[in-house]
């Protein structure tokens, strides 16, 4: 691994573990463009609602659309978040370099105000 994506890669820890002390947040997690989860985890305490193989088929299919957007960035400009509400936790996705982080959050919050407070998060830390 190069020394700038270790040093990327620290930074994801760093935004990751952030993100977990915030109440409401099941799991904070980077994916790179391959599908692997390269950063995060789940909240301590936390019980997955997928097992292992589920959660690396999410994460490929992750990777896939968010590259498969980027196709529309052109005219419709980078997508900033994408969220969906399911019944036992709201999923949200951001685009960050070539890779994505990964929030699974309790499924009765405030999707766009959480979404506001996780790019300012995110933001507080720089590569």
């Amino acid at each position: 691994m190069s020394h700038q994506k270790s040093h990327e890669y620290a930074i994801f820890h760093q935004k990751c573990d952030l993100l977990l002390k915030e109440d409401g947040i099941r799991f904070a997690g980077f994916i790179n463009n391959m599908g692997k989860l390269v950063a995060g985890g789940f909240k301590e305490g936390i019980n997955p609602l997928e097992d292992e193989a589920e959660r690396q088929k999410m994460y490929m299919e992750l990777a896939l659309r968010v590259s498969m957007r980027m196709e529309f960035d052109y005219s419709l400009g980078p997508v900033k978040y994408s969220a969906s509400r399911r019944e036992k936790a709201v999923m949200m996705s951001f685009p960050i370099n070539n890779n994505v982080l990964l929030v699974s959050t309790d499924p009765l919050i405030d999707i766009d105000k959480f979404a506001q407070k996780i790019l300012k998060i995110i933001g507080k830390v720089r590569f």
